[in-house]
Parts: C-alpha cells; structure tokens; sequence
C-alpha cells in the first residue's frame, strides 16, 4: 500500500517533463506553485534523498539546491528547525559571497558555482561534517514530521 507521503509526492511530478526541468525558472516557478502540502513533500523528500545519497555538496551539485531557500522555510514549516538549520549552514556555506536567492538558484541549476563543481576541499570537507550532523539526528525521522504536518493540512 501506497503510504500519504509517496501518493503526495507522485502527484507533486506529475507535471514535471524535460521541458521544465531543463528550465530553471519553469521549473522553480513550477515546485513554488505547487499545492502547500505537495511543495513540502516534494522539496524536503528531495533533500532527504541526496543527503542519504551523497550528502549536501550532492544536493547542490545536482541543481536541487535551487530550492534550499524553499526547503528551508518548509523544514521549519513542519516542525524541525535543528534540520532548516543545517541546510541553512550549508546554503551559506555554498553562498557565502550572499549572491541575491534568484542570482544563487540560477548559478546552482547552471552548474557555474565553481566551489561546487570544482569540488572545493574546504568546502566540501565543511560540508562533510554538516551530513555528519545530518545522518546522527537518527531519533528526528523526518518521514513521521512529514506525516504529521500531512494529516494536519487534509
């Protein structure tokens, strides 16, 4: 059976195709305009996953930390704020010359971040110690907040 958070996410992209994911504003615009509840499960399962996959330098190599702004809002939207935290520490991390969000997003999806694409030893070693953090918060599942805020909002 399929559980609340796989049935919100499946219909979250549901709409997404090529054409938009290889346009970094279609594609934001497309997640930002997303019903609430859908933009949360899509944006924090995405983290989760390149986290658990590869860690933070991951989730921003891959173009996904086009949305840690996003994410981050969301994660302190469903009640975990020590998590919103570590993303918040490792966007500035990545960011840390504050490029303005849309400025920041577009170099992220492009690949043009060089600390990230060059794969920066202290930068990447920085960011190694925050997935430490992130992988020991074991007793925050952060499946069972993601439930909760679901069954909240129906």
């Amino acid at each position: 059976m399929e559980n609340i958070i796989d049935k919100i996410y499946s219909e979250a992209v549901k709409g997404l195709d090529e054409e938009i994911l290889k346009n970094c504003d279609a594609w934001y615009n497309y997640v930002l305009n997303l019903p609430k509840g859908q933009q949360v499960v899509y944006t924090i399962t995405l983290l989760n996953w390149q986290i658990e996959n590869g860690g933070f330098h991951q989730y921003f190599f891959n173009s996904y930390g086009q949305f840690a702004y996003l994410t981050i809002k969301n994660l302190k939207l469903i009640g975990i704020p020590q998590r919103a935290g570590l993303l918040d520490a490792a966007t500035h991390l990545v960011n840390e010359e504050y490029l303005i969000e849309d400025t920041f997003r577009h170099l992220i999806f492009n690949r043009e971040l060089s600390k990230i694409v060059g794969f920066d030893e202290i930068l990447f070693n920085k960011l190694n110690d925050l997935d430490d953090k992130y992988y020991s918060m074991e007793d925050e599942n952060i499946f069972d907040f993601l439930e909760d805020y679901l069954h909240k909002i129906e």
